[in-house]
C-alpha cells in the first residue's frame, strides 16, 4: 500500500466503525483528495512517517481493548503491525511530531471501559509521540448518556456527522486550491449526483463454463478453518418464545481454547433472499450465474473478511459475501440514490421516480437523521426490502462490493470444556416481530438455526485473554443471565478459580433453566456455589426477580470476598440496564459491608478494580 499525505484508519468489529470510515473517504474523493483509507491493522507502520494528515476512527471491544482489525493484520499477525510497533518504549518522543490527527471513538457508556480503545490510541500518538491534535477527541456513546452526544438523545451517527464536518472544513482551509492541468483552482466537489467508481469492479472472465453444480471454495484467508456440526439441540422450552441453540461442531485439528474465548461464525444469506434481490434488479438475470473477475490496481485479496468464493458469480457474491439482510446505513443511500432512474417498473410513471429520487437522496445528504431512523432502524427495514420499495432503483452490479455491505462474522463465546475438539456455542436465535408486523431474523442465527447434524461451518476461533494473570487460585464471582452463562460454563470446566459463585437468571425456571441439570450437579458436588432467580415465575425465586437482587440477598458474602480475598467479579450477557444495574448494587453491597463510608468510596474501589482486572464485563 503506497504512502499518501492522508490517510483514514479504523478499528471496526461490526462494521460501524468501519462503514464511518468509507463514508469520510466518500467525501474526501468528492473534493478530490487523495488519501488512504484502511484497517489500523493493515496501515503499514512505515507510511505514518509520510503521513502528515491522520483521522482515525475505532470502536472498542473486551475488556477496553482495540479491535481485532486494529491489532492485526488481514493475514492475522500482530508483530510489525502499526500498533504493535507504536507500542514500542524506544520510540522517541517526537517520532510523530510531523503528524496532525484527529480521533473518533465509538463505544457505549454501559460498559466500564468507555472508549477506552480510542483514548489508548489519543495517548500514544498525541500524549507520548508527540503528533499535533487537529481538534479535540469525539467520542460516541451508542445508548447517549455520555462522551460528545451525552444527554441529547443523539446517536452515533450525528457524533461521525460533526466529525466529517471539522474534517472537511480543517482541509479547505488547508487546501483552498488544486492543481487541474498544471494550473491552480479553486477546490469544488464533485456533484453528489456523480457515482465515485471504486478502484476495484466486477466484470465478466470471459470464462463460460457452466457454474450452477459446481461447489464453493473460499480463496484469500487460510486462518479459516471448517467444523462439521455434531448437535444443533434447542436448549428452552418448544412453548417458550426465546429459542436458545446449544451448537457443538468438532473442530478439524482441535483448538487451543480457553475460558473467555470466542468462535466467530462466517454465516451467509439464504438462496430465497438472493434470488428476491436479483427479482428486483431484472438486468441482473442474465449475469447472475455467469463467472466473474475481480479488476483491482492490487490485489482482491482482502477485499472480503474470510476469503473470496469461488467461482467468483453474482449469486455467489450475494450469497455469501453482500449483507443484504442488514439495516442500511447512511453510505448506501449516499452511493445508490443517483441509481434511481428507472420510472418503467412505477405505477405513477416518471412522477414517481422524481419522488423516490428526492427520498433517497433525502436519505443520503439530509444532516437530521430522523427520516432514516423512522425508516431503516425503527421498524428494522433491510436492504433486501429498500431495494423492493424503491423499485426506481437500476443498481449496476459491477460496483456491488462497494455500495452494499459486507457480512461479517459473528461471535460468540465458548461454553465448552477448554481445548476440547467438540466446540460448544450457546447462542439465542433472533426472530422478533417489527413495527410493520413483520417478522425479523437475525443473519446468523437463521443460519444456524437451519443447520443440522453433518453440516459443515467456516469458524476462527479468537483468543481475547481474558482471565486476569495472577489473579486465579482465588473466588470468582460469576454473574450472568441468559446466554451470558455460556463462558461461565466454560470458566467452571476449567476449575482456575475457588470458590466460584454463580449468580444466573432468566424468565421461567421451567422454560429457559440454561443447562439446568449440569448447573446443579456441579453444585451438588461442591464445584459451585449457585443462586438462581427467574423473573416470571417468581415462586421458583420469592423476592428474587433480577441476578442483582440475587447478588443482593447474598451481600454479606460478596462483600467478603471481594474485599477480603480479592474475589474476581466477571458479568456477561446483554447490555443495557443489566450491567449498569449490577454495578448498583455492588456498589451498594461494598458500603454497607465492605465498610465503604459512601458511594464515592465504593465507586472507587470498583474502578480499581477495573483497572486491575478483577471487575470484567462483556455485554452485547
Amino acid at each position: 500500500m503506497a504512502a499518501t499525505r492522508i490517510a483514514i484508519l479504523y478499528g471496526s468489529e461490526t462494521g460501524t466503525a468501519q462503514d464511518f470510515a468509507n463514508i469520510l473517504s466518500h467525501q474526501l474523493r468528492r473534493f478530490h483528495y487523495k488519501h488512504t483509507v484502511c484497517s489500523i491493522g493493515e496501515y503499514s507502520a512505515q507510511n505514518i512517517l509520510a503521513c502528515q494528515y491522520l483521522f482515525v476512527i475505532c470502536s472498542t471491544t473486551g475488556q477496553g481493548a482495540l479491535p481485532q482489525n486494529a491489532r492485526q493484520s488481514p493475514q492475522g499477525k500482530v508483530e510489525g503491525t502499526l500498533w504493535s510497533v507504536l507500542k514500542r518504549s524506544s520510540l522517541p518522543p517526537t517520532l510523530l511530531d510531523h503528524l496532525q490527527v484527529a480521533f473518533l471513538g465509538l463505544g457505549d457508556s454501559s460498559y466500564s471501559k468507555f472508549n477506552f480503545a480510542i483514548r489508548k490510541l489519543h495517548n500514544r500518538i498525541v500524549g507520548q509521540l508527540g503528533a499535533r491534535e487537529i481538534f479535540p477527541r469525539l467520542e460516541a456513546d451508542a445508548i447517549g448518556l455520555a462522551g460528545s452526544n451525552a444527554g441529547n438523545g443523539n446517536g452515533i451517527e450525528l457524533v461521525y456527522s460533526e466529525f466529517e464536518k471539522r474534517v472537511l472544513s480543517f482541509l479547505n482551509d488547508q487546501f483552498p486550491f488544486m492543481t487541474v492541468n498544471g494550473e491552480q483552482v479553486p477546490r469544488e466537489p464533485i456533484a453528489t449526483d456523480i457515482y465515485l467508481k471504486p478502484e476495484y469492479y466486477l466484470e465478466a472472465s470471459g470464462n463460460d463454463k457452466g457454474t450452477a453444480s459446481v461447489p464453493c471454495t473460499f480463496e484469500g484467508d487460510s486462518s479459516v478453518k471448517y467444523g462439521t456440526v455434531v448437535t444443533n439441540k434447542r436448549i428452552t422450552a418448544t412453548d417458550h418464545f426465546q429459542d436458545v441453540r446449544q451448537l457443538v461442531f468438532s473442530s478439524q485439528d482441535g483448538e487451543n481454547y480457553y475460558p473467555g474465548d470466542t468462535v466467530s461464525i462466517y454465516p451467509y444469506n439464504t438462496d430465497a433472499d438472493v434470488q428476491a434481490f436479483i427479482d428486483t434488479q431484472q438486468h441482473w438475470a442474465s449475469i447472475a450465474d455467469v463467472p466473474l473477475q475481480i479488476k483491482t490496481p492490487t490485489s482482491a485479496r482482502g477485499i472480503c473478511d474470510g476469503g473470496l468464493v469461488s467461482p467468483l458469480t453474482l449469486r455467489n457474491l450475494l450469497k455469501y459475501h453482500c449483507d443484504i439482510v442488514s439495516i442500511p446505513m447512511r453510505s448506501f443511500f449516499m452511493k445508490t440514490w443517483t441509481f434511481a432512474v428507472d420510472h418503467e417498473r412505477l405505477p405513477d410513471g416518471k412522477d414517481q421516480l422524481q419522488q423516490q429520487r428526492d427520498k433517497l437522496r433525502e436519505f443520503a445528504e439530509s444532516e437530521d437523521m430522523q427520516d432514516i431512523y423512522d425508516y431503516c432502524n425503527r421498524p428494522r427495514r433491510s436492504i433486501l426490502e429498500v431495494v423492493q420499495d424503491f423499485m426506481s432503483l437500476r443498481l449496476p452490479w459491477e460496483y456491488i462490493l462497494d455500495y452494499l455491505p459486507h457480512i461479517k462474522p459473528r461471535f460468540f463465546s465458548i461454553s465448552s470444556q477448554p481445548c476440547n475438539k467438540d466446540i460448544e456455542l450457546t447462542i439465542a436465535i433472533v426472530r422478533y416481530k417489527t413495527i410493520l408486523r413483520r417478522i425479523r431474523r437475525g443473519l446468523c442465527t437463521n443460519y444456524i438455526s437451519d443447520l443440522s447434524e453433518g453440516s459443515i461451518i467456516r469458524y476462527k476461533v479468537q483468543y481475547n485473554d481474558l482471565l486476569p494473570a495472577g489473579k486465579q487460585d482465588r473466588p470468582v464471582i460469576m454473574i450472568s443471565p441468559g446466554v451470558g452463562l455460556a463462558p461461565m460454563k466454560c470458566l467452571i470446566y476449567a476449575q482456575l478459580f475457588n470458590p466460584m459463585l454463580l449468580f444466573f437468571g432468566n424468565r421461567y425456571k421451567d422454560k429457559d433453566f440454561l443447562y439446568a441439570d449440569t448447573l446443579q450437579k456441579w453444585a451438588d458436588e461442591n464445584r459451585i456455589k449457585l443462586f438462581v432467580c427467574f423473573s416470571r415465575s417468581p415462586d421458583d425465586s420469592p423476592g428474587l426477580k433480577y441476578v442483582q437482587d440475587a447478588v443482593w440477598e447474598n451481600a454479606r458474602e460478596v462483600a467478603r470476598l471481594i474485599t477480603e480475598e480479592n474475589a474476581v467479579v466477571y458479568v456477561c450477557g446483554s447490555s443495557g440496564k443489566m450491567p449498569v444495574q449490577v454495578r448498583l448494587t455492588l456498589c451498594e453491597v461494598l458500603k454497607k459491608w465492605g465498610n465503604f463510608p459512601d458511594d464515592k468510596a465504593s465507586e472507587e474501589y470498583l474502578k480499581d478494580m477495573e483497572n486491575s482486572d478483577r471487575y470484567l464485563q462483556e455485554t452485547w
